[in-house]
C-alpha cells in the first residue's frame, strides 16, 4: 500500500473519522449516538456533521448541525436546520431554519457561530447546496418530481439561473445535466458548452468538484450492468476548462452505488470509497489503495481532512 496523508470524516452512525493508513475508525467526540441520519460536507478545511433524529418511518426532525475545526477535539453547535451549504469565501455555512407550522427561513451563520442577522422566508422544501461569488445554489421543491435547481441572490432571493438540474457549480462554472448530454455555464459571460458524456451506459451519481474549481469527478452509477444485477460504478474526471475526459484507472468497479463515495484531497488527490479506501492523481497510472475494514452502513459522502 501506498502512503495515504489524509483521514476520512464518515457519516456512519455515529459519525466517525477514518485514517485508511491504519485501519483505525473512532467515532467524533461528541456526535450524536443512536438511530439517526447523518450527512457530512466540507467547509474550508473544516467538517460540519448534520445528524436528524428519525420522527417515523420516511420522516426526519430538522439535523442538528455541528463544526469540528479539528475532527479530535468536540464541535460546537450552530443549531437545527433543515439542509446547510457552504458559503463562498468557506467562512460559515447558509442554513434552511425551521421556525415550526411550516415556516421556514434562510439564514447565514459563521463557522464560530454568529448569525449574520434573522435571515429571509424560505420554503421547507427548499435545500442549499453551494454559495459561490454569482449566488447560491438551491434546490427547490426537494425529493419531488417537480425539483429544480436554482442560482437566487441570497440577499434577495432573485432568481440568477434556473435549470432543471444542476450537477455540479464551481466559482467560475456550472455542470448541467441535459437529455442526452451535458453542457457546462461559464458564470463570466453566461456562455454555454454542450458536453458529450464519456459513456452511453450509466446515470450520473454523485460530481464532485475538485477543491482549486478546474475539474469535476463524476460517477456513472449502472444498476444492471449488461443486464445482469451487478451494480457498477465508472469514475471519470471532466476538465472544466479544456471540456475533456479522463478515465480513472481500473474503471468501471463492482460496488453498490448508494455507498460509493468521492472526494478530493487538499493535495488534489482523487478519493473514492467503496468497500475499500483508493486515492489517485491524474498524473498516476494506478490507484493507491488501503484495504481498510469499513463500516457497513454509511452514506455515499465523506470529507477529508489532512493529517495532524
Amino acid at each position: 500500500m501506498d502512503y495515504i496523508g489524509f483521514r476520512l470524516v464518515m457519516a456512519t452512525s455515529p459519525p466517525s473519522i477514518l485514517d485508511p493508513a491504519t485501519g483505525a475508525s473512532t467515532p467524533l467526540p461528541g456526535a450524536p449516538a443512536g438511530d439517526r441520519v447523518n450527512d457530512v460536507l466540507r467547509v474550508g478545511k473544516a467538517a460540519v456533521v448534520l445528524s436528524a433524529a428519525r420522527c417515523g418511518s420516511s420522516c426526519l426532525e430538522p439535523s442538528e448541525v455541528f463544526v469540528y475545526g479539528d475532527p479530535k477535539n468536540p464541535p460546537w453547535k450552530l443549531g437545527k436546520a433543515r439542509s446547510a451549504a457552504p458559503s463562498a469565501d468557506e467562512t460559515g455555512v447558509w442554513l434552511i431554519r425551521d421556525d415550526g407550522n411550516d415556516l421556514c427561513r434562510l439564514q447565514f451563520v459563521s463557522l464560530l457561530g454568529t448569525e449574520r442577522d434573522r435571515g429571509r422566508p424560505a420554503s421547507c422544501t427548499t435545500a442549499v447546496r453551494q454559495e459561490v461569488p454569482q449566488g447560491l445554489l438551491i434546490t427547490v421543491n426537494t425529493g419531488t418530481s417537480s425539483a429544480e435547481d436554482v442560482l437566487i441572490d441570497p440577499a434577495t432571493g432573485r432568481a440568477v439561473h434556473q435549470y432543471p438540474r444542476v450537477l455540479a457549480i464551481t466559482k467560475d462554472r456550472m455542470l448541467l445535466a441535459e437529455l442526452t448530454k451535458f453542457s457546462v455555464l461559464d458564470l463570466r459571460n453566461n456562455q454555454r458548452t454542450p458536453v458529450e458524456r464519456p459513456v452511453s451506459n450509466g446515470s450520473p451519481g454523485p460530481v464532485i468538484p475538485s477543491r482549486d474549481g478546474y475539474k469535476v469527478a463524476v460517477v456513472f452509477g449502472d444498476p444492471a450492468w449488461q443486464g445482469t444485477s451487478t451494480q457498477t460504478a465508472d469514475v471519470w474526471v471532466l476538465a472544466l476548462d479544456t471540456l475533456t475526459w479522463t478515465h480513472a484507472p481500473s474503471m468501471p468497479i463492482v460496488a453498490p452505488i448508494k455507498q460509493v463515495a468521492v472526494e478530493w484531497t487538499e493535495d488534489d488527490d482523487l478519493v473514492v470509497v467503496t468497500d475499500v479506501v483508493a486515492s489517485w492523481r491524474l498524473d498516476r497510472p494506478h490507484w493507491s489503495i488501503a484495504k481498510t475494514p469499513l463500516p457497513a452502513e454509511r452514506s455515499g459522502r465523506v470529507v477529508s481532512v489532512g493529517k495532524s
